[in-house]
C-alpha cells in the first residue's frame, strides 16, 4: 500500500492521510492497530498464510527426487530375482567380460548399437565381478530416477511446481506396463531415456549446448537416442532472429564433437561401418503385417491402461482445444518428440516391447497437459488448497490420473515379480552342460540366439559374432525368407572362418534345432563340425560337441 504522508511516499506500512480542504487541515487520526494474524491455516478457514509456509514440501526438488527414486526402485525391484531378463543382456554381459580382458570394441568384439552400455557393463564388472549383473541394475534404477526427475523439472518450466511430481510419477509408472522381460532388463533404451529427457530440458531453457551433449550421449547409448533432435531444431528455429544462429552452432556442436571423438577413439571406419552400415539386410527383413499390428497394439493398450485415469477428461478437454486452440509452441514440441520417438520404435518394423520405452516421457508429459489444461471443477476450489492434490497438481483430475497410474503400475509390478525370462530354464541348463564339459579359459562357439550362455557359464566365446544373427540375418519374427548366408553382415564369414581356424574352439553348441537357420545349411561350419568334433551331450534340444583332444 502507498499513501502521501508530509509530501513523501510511504510503503509497506499504514500511515496518516493528510486531507486537504478548502483552508483546513484535519490532524491526523490516532494509528490503527495491526491485525493480528489468524493462527488457525488450512482449507476453508478464510486466512491466508505466508506463501512460502504455505507451499507444499512436496513441491522442493529434492523431496521430489528422493520420491521418484523410491518409486523407481519399488518398480524395478522385480529385476533383481532373476539371473538376467533378455538375451540381449547375455549379449551385453559377454561383451563385457571381453572388454574387460583386453578386446578392443568393434574389432574383438561387435555388435550394431553404440558402445556405452558395453562400456556400462563393462565398469560395473570390474566393481563386482563378471558373475553378477546386480550393480547394473542399480545402475538401471538410477537411470530411470534420473529419467523421472528431467521429466518432472521440464513440466516445472513448462506448466509450474504443481505439475512437477505428477509427470515423473507417470514416467515411472509408465516404465512398468511393458512386458516383465522388456521392463525389467537392463539394456539400451532404459540407458538411453535419461539423456533424451534432459535433452529436452535443457532444449526447454534455451541451453542448447548442454542439449546437444546430452543428444550425443543418447546417440552413443542407442542410436534412435537421436529422436529429440526434431523438436529441439524446432526450438533453435523459433529463437529469436539474433540468437538462432548461435543456438543452432551450440547444439551441433554439442552433438557432433563427442561422436566425433568416440569415432576417433575406436577407429572411423569400424565405428560408422558397426553403428550405422551393418544393418541394412536386418531393416529390410520386417515382420508380417499382422505380428507388426499384435506387437505394437498390445503394448500400446498397456500404456493406455496407465494413463486411464486421463480418459475421463477427453470430452470435456477436446472442444476446449478445438474452440480455444490452446496449443501452445512447447505442446507442438512434445508431439514432435513423440512422433520421432514413435518413428525410432517402427525403425525395422519389429516393435519389441522394449522398443515402447522411448515413448514413455513424452507420454507422461503429454498426459499431464492434457490433465492441466482440463476444465476445473467449480466445487474443488477448497480441495485445492492443500492436501494431496496440493502435492499432486492443482486439481482433483490430477491427483485421480497420477493414483490410477500408480494402482496400475503396482499391479503390473505384482506380475513381474512372478514373472520369468523365455527359456530361462533351458539356458542354465545349457550353461551348466558346457560348465561341465569344458575347463575355464576354454572357448566356446554357440550357434544360436542365447548369447548369455557364454556369461552364465563363465567361458570366452569363440568368435565375435555372438550370435547367429549376425550371420543369418535371423532375430525373432522376421522375415525368415531373408535368412541366410547371403543375408550376413559383410565380411561375416570370412571373418568367422580366420577365427576358427586361428582359435578352434574347445566346445560347439547347436541350439539351431526347429530354427529358420539349421547348422546342415550351413556347409562350411557343419563340415568343420563333423571333421573335428564329436558329439558328447543334448541338453533340451540344443546339440553340444566337443573337439578331439580337448
Amino acid at each position: 500500500m502507498a499513501t502521501v504522508a508530509n509530501g513523501r511516499v510511504a510503503r509497506g506500512r499504514p500511515v496518516a492521510v493528510l486531507a486537504v480542504t478548502a483552508g483546513t487541515v484535519a490532524p491526523p487520526g490516532p494509528r490503527p492497530a495491526p491485525a493480528r494474524p489468524s493462527r488457525r491455516t488450512g482449507p476453508g478457514t478464510g486466512s491466508r498464510s505466508d506463501p512460502r509456509a504455505s507451499r507444499p514440501r512436496l513441491h522442493h526438488p529434492v523431496t521430489q527426487a528422493a520420491i521418484l527414486l523410491a518409486l523407481s526402485l519399488a518398480v524395478r525391484a522385480p529385476s533383481f530375482r532373476r539371473p538376467f531378463w533378455s538375451p540381449d543382456e547375455g549379449y551385453l554381459g559377454t561383451e563385457a567380460v571381453a572388454l574387460h580382458h583386453g578386446g578392443r570394441m568393434y574389432a574383438d568384439v561387435v555388435d550394431r548399437k553404440p558402445p556405452l552400455v558395453p562400456w556400462l557393463y563393462e565398469a560395473c564388472f570390474a566393481l563386482t565381478g563378471p558373475g553378477t549383473l546386480w550393480l547394473v541394475r542399480v545402475c538401471a534404477v538410477l537411470a530411470l530416477t534420473v529419467t523421472a526427475v528431467f521429466v518432472a523439472r521440464l513440466a516445472a518450466v513448462a506448466w509450474g511446481r504443481s505439475a512437477a511430481l505428477p509427470a515423473g510419477v507417470l514416467t515411472v509408472a509408465l516404465s512398468a506396463a511393458l512386458p516383465p522381460p522388456d521392463a525389467m532388463a537392463a539394456t539400451f533404451e532404459i540407458f538411453m531415456l535419461p539423456a533424451t529427457a534432459a535433452a529436452m530440458y535443457y532444449g526447454a531453457r534455451h541451453r542448447f549446448l548442454a542439449a546437444g551433449l546430452a543428444l550425443a550421449v543418447a546417440t552413443l547409448t542407442k542410436q534412435v537416442g537421436l529422436a529429440p533432435l526434431l523438436p529441439l531444431a524446432v526450438m533453435v528455429l523459433a529463437s529469436p532472429r539474433r540468437r538462432r544462429l548461435r543456438h543452432g552452432a551450440a547444439l551441433a556442436a554439442g552433438l557432433l564433437l563427442p561422436i566425433a571423438g568416440c569415432a576417433l577413439l575406436l577407429g572411423v571406419h569400424p565405428f560408422v561401418f558397426w553403428i550405422f552400415l551393418s544393418s541394412g539386410s536386418y531393416a529390410d527383413s520386417p515382420q508380417s503385417v499382422a505380428a507388426m499390428c499384435g506387437h505394437a497394439a498390445g503394448i500400446l493398450l498397456r500404456l493406455a491402461v496407465v494413463l486411464a485415469g486421463c480418459a475421463p477428461l477427453l470430452p470435456r478437454l477436446l472442444p476446449r482445444f478445438r474452440v480455444r486452440r490452446q496449443l501452445s509452441s512447447f505442446d507442438g514440441a512434445l508431439l514432435l518428440w513423440l512422433l520421432a520417438s514413435a518413428a525410432g520404435v517402427s525403425a525395422g518394423f519389429r516393435f519389441y516391447g522394449h522398443y515402447f520405452l522411448q515413448l514413455v516421457p513424452p507420454l507422461a508429459l503429454l498426459a499431464v497437459r492434457a490433465v492441466s489444461a482440463a476444465p476445473r471443477h467449480p466445487r474443488s476450489a477448497p480441495f485445492q488448497r492443500g492436501g494431496v492434490a496440493a502435492w499432486f497438481g492443482r486439481s482433483r483430475a490430477t491427483a485421480f490420473a497420477v493414483a490410477c497410474a500408480v494402482a496400475v503400475c503396482a499391479a503390473f509390478t505384482a506380475g513381474a515379480l512372478r514373472a520369468q525370462p523365455p527359456e530361462l530354464g533351458k539356458s542354465l541348463a545349457v550353461a551348466s552342460a558346457v560348465d561341465g564339459y569344458s575347463k575355464p579359459g576354454q572357448r566356446v562357439f554357440l550357434w544360436g540366439m542365447h548369447p548369455e550362455v557364454y556369461w552364465l557359464a563363465g567361458r570366452p566365446a569363440g568368435s565375435r559374432y555372438l550370435t547367429a544373427g549376425l550371420l543369418t540375418n535371423f532375430s525373432g519374427g522376421a522375415d525368415v525368407h531373408r535368412v541366410g548366408a547371403r543375408y550376413a553382415v559383410p565380411g561375416a564369414w570370412a571373418g568367422l572362418r580366420r577365427e576358427l581356424a586361428a582359435a578352434p574352439p574347445c566346445l560347439v553348441v547347436d541350439d539351431s534345432a526347429g530354427t529358420p537357420y539349421p547348422l546342415a545349411d550351413y556347409p562350411p561350419l557343419a563340415r568343420l563340425v563333423d571333421r573335428d568334433y564329436v558329439p558328447v551331450a543334448v541338453v533340451q534340444g540344443a546339440r553340444i560337441y566337443r573337439r578331439a583332444g580337448c
